[in-house]
């Protein structure tokens, strides 16, 4: 006689452990994951010599993670796969841990728990394009997306907005001008080579700089805000780079 049991699925999803951890991404590729126990014992990170902090931001166990790279492809993983580490180690070296191409290094660092949200570029031909993050979602366990951004002009700044935020671009020739990225259309084509935002009149003048700037600082910089795209921006000798990070 044959019995017919139910054979339960187990989501291998369920016996993950959660818990709050801090990431950590180093200029030079190196990447870490503490808890926050580890962080009250000792929180000053170590870097190589000649290397430096490139990102931190708050997570959990159970959050995925897309680091993009400099020849524009993005390697996907999950934040489980890696161990909690001390401030003090110098962590993964994300290239070879993922498996990246030789001279490939990392630039940015992404974690979502769901795909939501947008992933700006920004290019030095004043262009710049918005990815909904979902165009990097897919339903196979696929490590490597090829055409992560367009290769088409060099990337000066990669940010991940969840909702929209105000970026400065900076030009060559001195000139800068702030813009909401509601203004952009989101393009699902991972390498759109964007729309243009800012028009480089000037011979030889590119955008060499690109920064997300809070509120009060955009309040306080009115005159180079700008409520229409493309713009020409104003000259800006008279104000200081944010302080926020760019490539």
């Amino acid at each position: 006689f044959y019995y017919k049991t139910d054979i339960e699925e187990i989501d291998i999803e369920d016996d993950i452990p959660d818990y709050a951890c801090k990431l950590f991404l180093s200029q030079s590729g190196y990447f870490k994951k503490c808890t926050p126990q580890s962080l009250r014992m000792a929180s000053e990170q170590k870097y190589k010599e000649g290397d430096g902090p490139l990102q931190e931001m708050e997570s959990t166990n159970k959050t995925e993670l897309l680091f993009f790279s400099d020849k524009a492809a993005v390697y996907k993983t999950k934040i489980s796969q890696f161990a909690d580490t001390k401030a003090s180690s110098l962590g993964d070296y994300i290239p070879a841990k993922l498996g990246f191409d030789d001279c490939e290094g990392v630039v940015s660092m992404v974690n979502t728990v769901d795909y939501s949200g947008y992933m700006i570029f920004c290019f030095e031909n004043g262009k710049v394009a918005k990815v909904p993050l979902n165009a990097y979602e897919t339903k196979t366990n696929r490590k490597k997306l090829a055409n992560a951004y367009s290769a088409k002009a060099k990337l000066v700044g990669m940010f991940f907005v969840q909702d929209n935020a105000e970026i400065m671009l900076r030009t060559t020739n001195g000139r800068a001008m702030i813009f909401d990225t509601a203004l952009l259309m989101p393009k699902s084509t991972r390498d759109t080579i964007g729309v243009q935002v800012m028009t480089l009149k000037a011979k030889n003048a590119v955008v060499d700089k690109a920064f997300i700037v809070d509120d009060e600082t955009a309040a306080g910089l009115s005159k180079y805000r700008s409520k229409t795209i493309p713009v020409a921006g104003c000259f800006a000798k008279d104000i200081e780079d944010p302080d926020q990070m760019h490539f």
